[in-house]
Parts: C-alpha cells; sequence; structure tokens
C-alpha cells in the first residue's frame, strides 16, 4: 500500500511550486490529492525538515509556497520561516493547524488564496 501513496505532483513549467513539510507519508498523500485538485501546480511532499530544505534547493529555489504540516515543532517551525524569509523572498508560509484550523477545507483555501488561485 506505502508504494502507491503520492510524494509529488509536477504541474506545467509555469505551474506554482508548493513545498509540503510533511511528518507522515499518508498524511502527505492526502494533502499532495488535494493540492492536486487545483490545477495546474506542483507539489513536493517531504518528510522532514532536511529533506525538504535539499528539496527547495533541488528546485534551485524556485518556490511559490512553504507548507508548514502539524508535526512539525515550534523550533523547526521557527527555522524554516527565518529561512525562507532570508533567502525566498516574497514567497509565503502557511501553516494549517497554526495560522488556521487543521483541515482539508482550510487547507484548500488558504493555498488558493496565497498563491492567488
Amino acid at each position: 500500500m506505502k508504494e502507491n501513496l503520492l510524494s509529488e505532483i509536477k504541474g506545467s513549467e509555469n505551474a506554482p511550486v508548493i513545498i509540503l513539510f510533511g511528518g507522515n507519508p499518508f498524511r502527505r498523500d492526502e494533502v499532495v490529492r488535494l493540492l492536486a485538485s487545483l490545477g495546474d501546480i506542483s507539489v513536493y511532499g517531504t518528510l522532514g525538515e532536511e529533506e525538504g530544505m535539499a528539496k527547495i534547493e533541488a528546485l534551485g529555489r524556485k518556490v511559490d509556497l512553504i507548507l508548514i504540516g502539524g508535526r512539525y515543532s515550534e523550533a523547526q517551525r521557527d527555522r524554516i520561516k527565518k529561512w525562507v524569509k532570508e533567502n525566498l523572498h516574497g514567497v509565503e508560509v502557511t501553516q494549517p493547524g497554526f495560522d488556521y484550523p487543521y483541515s482539508n477545507a482550510a487547507i484548500y483555501a488558504d493555498v488558493k488564496v496565497k498563491l492567488n488561485l
């Protein structure tokens, strides 16, 4: 079952790019599928802070939105947000369960607004 889980979707070359800092492969799959329903979008789901940061670098820092999942500690969130602010100017961070209620509908709505979709 685990081999059928999505960790990423790739949109067109001009599609907005989201890095998902997740902590659970099953929930990552759910969120990637949820965000895929937004249309032409690329979502790269990772399962840890280090993996997420490495993915940002691998993409040449071409990122439009960072989504930090519910399992991250305050210290991890602070490190990620600080790095994004210093290195990815203009890129927003969305934090379900911290900035707004942790629900699929709220995640979908916030991402849609932040990416102007």
